[in-house]
């Protein structure tokens, strides 16, 4: 699941209201830190969020705790 900062609470409930309290979770930074900034900044966040999804998908052993 991709959730930002603000919306982590809501996005775990929902998980556990579907039967998947465990499931991986990446957390993206509050919208306000990534709208009408530098694209470099944007794409930092992008990167980190992708290197976080693909250790995921890699298995447990590799992801970082959201």
């Amino acid at each position: 699941m991709l959730v930002t900062e603000r919306f982590t609470i809501l996005a775990k409930a929902s998980m556990r209201g579907n039967g998947v309290p465990d499931a991986p979770m990446v957390i993206l930074p509050k919208t306000e830190l990534t709208e009408y900034v530098e694209p470099d900044l944007v794409r930092a966040v992008a990167k980190e969020a992708v290197d976080l999804i693909i250790a995921q998908l890699r298995g447990p052993e590799n992801a970082k705790d959201s």
